[in-house]
């Protein structure tokens, strides 16, 4: 959404010659009935209310235009700006609205001010418009507020719907391949993200990476790498080939700041063997049918770090009942109020303890069970993926 303009100070000065005598006329009728003259002083009491109108209208518009711009610039993120800002137009108005009453004493009305009943009613009538003022002004700024946020968090509803649409539900069936990934994002949008792209007839790429960062920044990025990736599955490019593009990808966006890990794997159903390459990833874990446990760890720098890195990619071969768990660290590292964090140990023996017989969306249940057994009442400080691979 594009800022708004700010205001000529001096076509609101103008506005001024408009809106002070509609001012005071509710405050020339209040006057009037709390005074019980006849209707015949009402034009007086309107003299009056026009003079303290424009005065303090005045005031508030030297506060907003010439005050409070100082005041937000020098603590844009003080919590109690808007009564800093209220306060600066009150007391700016109140300032001016004296000077009004000196004015009426002196040319308008003479011996106005001329007890000390007369000031102390003036003052009393000061401080309820004044305090009334700043109660309109404060709601007014809450609704404002209010509004925003709800504008904002109808746009990150609509971006998370719009991110899970790209995050596969269903999942492409092999006959000796299964595979389910699910994404928990600890705000609206998530930063990490996963795919799973068929290769032909008897190929699976598989996909996870975790974005630097939080929110909409890191989905844009995630969904940039995703789109990256899907376009290059289809040119039969190798695993560091194509992590060396994404890299090239993401280095070439400038001076951002961000990066990722990435995993990229790809199972050859034919020969049963799965090529990978891990830019700085939390290392998969690949559970051997017979009890082994490997970490997938070759590859190179994380992605957006630095060009031209060289990626290594290597070669294993798989087994019926093999599990492949891949996850980014807000599984590892999420932490209960103690700061003990569920870890890659805890993980293990999570799966380990796990039936084989279990599907890959079985195993991504339980260990997201797991994690939220673990964490209590305590919420996940990140986002959390998990990914499971198991040979039939």
């Amino acid at each position: 959404m594009a800022p708004r303009r700010r205001k000529s100070p001096w076509r609101d000065l103008v506005s001024l010659l408009w809106w002070a005598p509609l001012g005071a006329i509710p405050f020339a009728l209040f006057f009037q009935i709390t005074s019980g003259q006849p209707f015949k002083y009402f034009g007086m009491f309107y003299l009056v209310s026009l003079i303290f109108a424009g005065f303090a209208m005045f005031g508030s518009w030297l506060a907003q235009h010439f005050l409070v711009p100082p005041l937000v610039a020098r603590w844009p993120d003080s919590p109690g700006l808007t009564w800093k800002m209220s306060l600066m137009h009150a007391a700016a108005s109140l300032v001016f609205a004296c000077i009004g009453a000196i004015v009426i004493h002196l040319w308008v009305i003479h011996g106005f001010l001329g007890s000390g009943r007369a000031v102390l009613t003036l003052i009393t009538y000061f401080a309820l418009f004044g305090a009334l003022f700043i109660g309109i002004a404060l709601a007014a700024n809450f609704y404002q507020d209010a509004m925003a946020r709800a504008g904002s968090d109808r746009e990150l509803q609509l971006a998370r719907r719009i991110q899970q649409s790209f995050l596969l539900e269903q999942f492409p069936a092999r006959k000796r391949l299964d595979v389910h990934a699910t994404n928990l994002s600890s705000k609206q949008v998530s930063g990490d993200f996963y795919d799973v792209v068929p290769l032909g007839d008897d190929g699976l790429l598989l996909a996870i990476a975790d974005v630097s960062g939080k929110g909409v920044p890191a989905a844009l990025l995630s969904s940039m790498l995703q789109a990256s990736l899907r376009t290059q599955a289809a040119s039969g490019a190798g695993c560091a080939s194509m992590m060396s593009r994404i890299n090239t990808l993401v280095c070439d966006r400038g001076s951002t700041g961000q990066f990722a890990t990435f995993f990229l794997a790809a199972v050859n159903e034919r020969d049963m063997t799965l090529t990978f390459t891990n830019a700085g990833h939390n290392f998969p874990i690949l559970f051997r049918s017979q009890g082994e446990r490997r970490l997938l760890e070759k590859g190179g720098l994380v992605v957006g770090m630095m060009d031209s890195v060289f990626y290594e990619e290597d070669v294993i071969p798989l087994a019926a009942g093999d599990r492949l768990v891949l996850y980014t660290d807000g599984v590892t590292e999420a932490a209960r109020d103690n700061h003990e964090m569920f870890g890659e140990e805890r993980l293990m023996a999570l799966v380990e303890s796990l039936p084989r017989a279990l599907s890959a969306r079985e195993t991504v249940e339980r260990v997201l069970a797991g994690l939220r057994e673990f964490l209590g009442d305590t919420e996940a400080g990140d986002d959390i993926t998990v990914m499971v691979l198991r040979v039939v």
